[in-house]
């Protein structure tokens, strides 16, 4: 029998035991929650500083058309100040939005992460264990 043989059984067997089993799942679950938090705080803050340069840039712009006296003759320094707070308002919002969003990721992202430290340290005291007995096994054989 090879090696790759050996290995399969063992595994196998490794996964008949429940507590084994459950740890095996509970691990990819944290992981696959860890990684799509990071994923979704990444995106967030992205998107945080994508509304920042925009409110940057809209700014500048306004700047430049107050300060130039380069206003179009249908708009007046009163209607491109109001449009400028209302623009800005909706700035601050977009980002707080995504500050929320990217704070509620690295939450989850932290506890999962927590949560994955604790299998790992129950899987190899599992492990090991159930490696022994496997060994055990093959040498009464």
């Amino acid at each position: 029998m090879s090696l790759i043989d050996d290995y399969a059984r063992l595994e196998e067997f490794l996964l008949s035991d429940p507590e084994y089993a459950r740890l095996e799942s509970e691990i990819e679950r944290l992981k696959k929650v860890r990684e799509e938090s990071d994923e979704a705080a990444d995106i967030a803050t992205r998107n945080y500083h994508k509304w920042m340069c925009c409110e940057s840039a809209l700014q500048d712009k306004a700047n430049l058309l107050t300060d130039d006296g380069d206003l179009d003759f249908v708009f007046s320094a009163d209607l491109v100040v109001e449009y400028l707070a209302g623009g800005q308002e909706k700035f601050e919002r977009m980002k707080r939005a995504e500050l929320v969003k990217a704070g509620e990721a690295s939450q989850v992202w932290l506890q999962a992460d927590e949560d994955l430290e604790l299998a790992y340290a129950s899987y190899r005291k599992v492990r090991p264990a159930l490696v022994q007995v496997w060994r055990n096994k093959q040498e009464a054989e």
